[in-house]
């Protein structure tokens, strides 16, 4: 059956056609699922994109966690052994309690090999936190970004000076993850620990809703969310950064009621493969670190005649991508998880919108993007196609694109105002 044949609404437009080539088989789903402060290792990740000329002199210090003022402790489980929240290639996370230093007790985060000096012992509550009140920025929980082996230490350091820079400006938690500085014993970083990730709230608080009350929900929440995601990729963008992996597993989330119309704040995370540009300073080559999941990469880094470098352009394409899984609850591009080859294929061809309507999920993701469109008061297909287009010069801007999803809303609001 060709894919005209299966592709489902009247609006739909046609996929690009399907490869002929021997497909390589089946494969677990493109889309990322480890916790997104881990450098996933995956065969998901693209990592044959070379992070492209970037700043790693810029005149701001690195951001240093004191453990002589403020230390902090491992969780342990009930066999009292540690346990990572997430693993990746390049490093391990962990739970950690803040307490008053201890300098007699220490425990290991690294391979002995990849250890300098370690931070204290695990436990199991918080008990030994005695004197946090002197402290009150200080959050319940850190996650503990912390390398994986001695090769590692490099992407956590670079990661930590990007860190350090978008942390000095005032409102930085508004859109970031919160830092709170490298630990120089084993170069891991400090972070705020979170209620979990985008990816795990659609598929724990939205997918498992009925269709009803989903298109409900999701009727709610996409403007607050969607918004609140543009506007920190404006942030980062004012400051020279090009996150450069953006997807829902790189979006942090904090805990909501559990209810039709609260959206969760988000944060975005994960720097490992972060750009910043700023073209006053030297530049030079760095290393090939960079990373991303298939599903979410702008096309023209996909190109093998001349593959383009991270940009803004490319950081909003991800967003998009980002924000349609939030739409229909997976990627646009599942219905060809099981052809590795044939989805990468489709993922190069730059069609997610024609990709969504394939197959019999098709029927299903149509019917969530004509509710939402209803909802909003906005053709979402159009909305999506001005940023989800393979060829960049036809692109809108960031903000003209936030600013048309703004005036829906408001729309939509004066039109309910106006009806009671």
């Amino acid at each position: 059956m060709t894919l005209d044949s299966k592709t489902h609404g009247s609006s739909a437009m046609t996929p690009p056609a399907t490869p002929t080539l021997p497909k390589s088989g089946p494969g677990p789903h493109d889309v990322s699922v480890a916790t997104s402060l881990a450098r996933h290792g995956s065969t998901s990740s693209f990592t044959s994109v070379p992070r492209s000329p970037s700043i790693h002199s810029h005149p701001v210090a690195l951001q240093i966690f004191d453990y002589e003022v403020l230390e902090y402790v491992i969780l342990v489980d009930e066999k009292d052994k540690k346990r990572p929240i997430g693993s990746g290639v390049w490093s391990d996370v962990y739970l950690a309690a803040p307490s008053t230093p201890k300098p007699a007790e220490q425990t290991y985060l690294l391979p002995p090999s990849a250890v300098k000096s370690l931070p204290s012992s695990p436990i199991k509550s918080n008990d030994s936190a005695i004197g946090l009140h002197l402290f009150p920025d200080v959050p319940p929980l850190y996650a503990i970004k912390a390398p994986a082996s001695t090769s590692a230490r490099k992407v956590l350091k670079e990661e930590g000076k990007v860190l350090s820079y978008l942390s000095q400006f005032p409102d930085s938690d508004k859109h970031i993850v919160q830092f709170f500085g490298q630990d120089t014993r084993n170069d891991a970083l400090v972070l705020k620990a979170m209620e979990g990730t985008l990816e795990d709230w659609i598929k724990k608080s939205l997918n498992t809703l009925s269709p009803t009350l989903r298109s409900t929900k999701l009727a709610a929440v996409f403007p607050q969310i969607a918004l609140a995601l543009i506007d920190s990729l404006i942030w980062m963008q004012d400051k020279n950064c090009i996150h450069a992996d953006i997807k829902p597993a790189n979006v942090l989330t904090s805990s909501t009621p559990a209810d039709l119309t609260s959206a969760p704040p988000t944060v975005y995370s994960d720097f490992s493969s972060t750009i910043l540009l700023a073209p006053e300073l030297t530049v030079h080559n760095a290393s090939p670190l960079g990373a991303g999941t298939w599903d979410y990469l702008d096309p023209s880094l996909l190109s093998s005649q001349a593959p383009a470098d991270p940009s803004a352009a490319t950081d909003l394409w991800s967003l998009a991508i980002t924000l349609l899984f939030l739409v229909l609850g997976c990627s646009p591009f599942d219905a060809f998880r099981h052809n590795k080859y044939q989805q990468r294929e489709m993922i190069k061809s730059g069609a997610p919108l024609q990709c969504l309507a394939y197959d019999d999920a098709g029927i299903q993701n149509m019917r969530k993007m004509k509710e939402l469109s209803d909802a909003l008061g906005l053709d979402l297909n159009k909305w999506f196609k001005k940023v989800l287009v393979k060829d960049v010069g036809k692109r809108v801007g960031v903000e003209e694109w936030r600013d048309e999803l703004k005036q829906a809303v408001a729309g939509k609001g004066k039109g309910k105002g106006a009806m009671m």
